[in-house]
């Protein structure tokens, strides 16, 4: 069946009041507090059928047997295997070695890697959001190592952290990394974001959408899940509603400065992940020419100003091959450092028959990625400006003219990769970057890419009478200085 965007239904971007609510309530401060609350019922109640008030207040009188019973001071101090000191251990006792530091690190280290990246921590993991053989996997670490003693527990937690990767289903899920301590989230540099747009409507009809991949949007069309909603005789916002971009401003701004009260005053708050060098974003059942633009300029402020040149390498997949897709990718990478990495590919997951499935098996060629280096031509610009001898003063821009120099920060591009073979282009400026193969590889080769466009050349199509170009060409007739030569960036 195909697709007719003429009689399709477009949902309205919209965030849902019932699952605000239901994360409002699902907070990890406020379920502790309930948690708590009941704890100390328990407490109470086994206190009271033992006769033992809890209140000192109330047990006064010295000939009150509950008070006996309730002071610590009268009552018999029952020695502990620590009070009572270390035993001497007999021979039939030490029936397994003693191991050296070092070999119980490397296996301490061994037993909290997972070889799979680990998917919502420190949050209660929705099966919809993962696919089948994500759910047959089973525990990945043997997380039981850290209830043995205290010393386990704190090296435990430092390699846990450190040595592998994370992947967040939802806002909340990475939200409550703000309740994890700054030394651990300090360690981390790789984590993806896998949203999942969501759809609503208060009335029982199928919708129908491209299918989410380039591969096949003009071949298939997707089911979407829509979860119902009950029908309410108010002015609020009814019919179908979708929650996809404004998801995507609800994950970024999570990645915002936490608050910390023990933060010396007068310095910069640090980012919810510090160290964070790859953002892998997964946009799952994000159809092309199908949802409703995003609204404001929420995704510009975060990844522009908040977040802006803070990463070294982005990989997003499932963009629509739309014009709001296109923009929200072009903010979205305005996170990346100037000559850092850019990488776009095909859908990598969709949301059909009722569970997530992957595209990694289904696709003709393999998932590869699409690579651009972003803002490397300002290398070039601050070339020119060095080299350049005129005395004149610079022309004052006209009104509304845009003038890169006016901006007084500077911010540090992505580090340089070294190691990289030798260049055939001599005058064409050129750079190096370390490319992934494929979208769920490791692997890396080599790429060369232009610095004016971004976009990778081949050294086989090496020409010497293109080997060239002008910088006068490049500068801005109104400001004398130089521009982005796209207007992108």
């Amino acid at each position: 069946m195909d697709w007719d965007a003429d009689d399709a239904l477009l949902p309205f971007e919209h965030r849902d009041q019932e699952e605000q609510a239901e994360a409002w309530y699902n907070h990890p401060v406020r379920v502790q507090n309930r948690q708590l609350v009941q704890e100390n019922l328990r407490l109470k109640r086994l206190l009271r059928e033992n006769g033992i008030s809890w209140d000192p207040l109330l047990t006064l009188d010295t000939s009150d047997p509950s008070r006996s019973r309730g002071t610590w001071s009268s009552r018999k101090r029952i020695r502990t295997r620590s009070s009572k000191g270390a035993t001497t251990l007999t021979p039939e006792d030490c029936r397994l070695p003693t191991l050296p530091v070092e070999i119980q690190l490397y296996i301490l280290e061994y037993a909290m890697t997972s070889k799979y990246p680990i998917i919502d921590p420190l949050c209660k993991l929705s099966k919809d959001n993962i696919t089948a053989a994500e759910k047959g996997r089973g525990n990945q670490i043997a997380i039981g190592f850290l209830a043995t003693c205290k010393t386990y527990l704190i090296e435990g937690r430092n390699f846990l952290w450190r040595n592998n990767k994370f992947v967040f289903t939802s806002p909340n899920a990475l939200r409550n990394f703000a309740e994890l301590g700054y030394q651990y989230r300090k360690s981390i540099t790789h984590i993806t974001l896998r949203i999942i747009a969501r759809y609503y409507d208060d009335e029982d009809r199928p919708h129908l959408a491209p299918y989410p991949s380039l591969e096949y949007a003009h071949d298939k069309t997707i089911n979407l899940k829509v979860i119902p909603r009950v029908k309410e005789q108010n002015l609020s916002r009814k019919g179908f509603k979708s929650y996809s971009w404004n998801q995507v401003v609800d994950f970024i701004e999570v990645l915002r400065p936490p608050f910390d009260p023990n933060h010396p005053k007068g310095l910069p708050r640090p980012r919810l992940l510090p160290s964070l060098e790859i953002l892998r974003i997964d946009l799952v059942n994000f159809p092309e020419n199908y949802l409703t633009p995003p609204t404001g300029s929420a995704i510009h402020n975060v990844a522009s100003h908040d977040l802006g040149c803070t990463i070294n390498e982005l990989q997003i997949t499932g963009v629509p091959d739309c014009a709001w897709g296109n923009e929200v990718a072009a903010q979205l990478s305005r996170m990346v450092k100037d000559e850092g990495l850019v990488l776009r590919g095909d859908s990598a997951f969709v949301f059909s028959g009722n569970r997530l499935r992957s595209m990694s098996d289904r696709s003709r060629w393999g998932p590869c990625w699409y690579p651009k280096v972003v803002r490397a031509w300002k290398a070039l610009a601050e070339e020119y400006a060095r080299t350049k001898t005129t005395t004149s003063p610079t022309p004052h821009p006209p009104r509304g003219h845009r003038h890169d120099h006016a901006d007084p920060y500077t911010m540090p591009p992505a580090p340089k990769e070294e190691g990289h073979p030798e260049s055939l282009w001599k005058e064409r400026r050129t750079i190096f970057k370390r490319v992934p193969i494929m979208q769920d590889g490791d692997e890396r080769v080599w790429m060369e890419f232009d610095r004016l466009s971004g976009l990778p050349i081949d050294n086989d199509e090496y020409d010497p009478d293109e080997d060239e170009y002008d910088v006068e060409d490049l500068i801005c007739l109104h400001c004398g200085v130089m521009h982005s030569p796209f207007g992108d960036d």
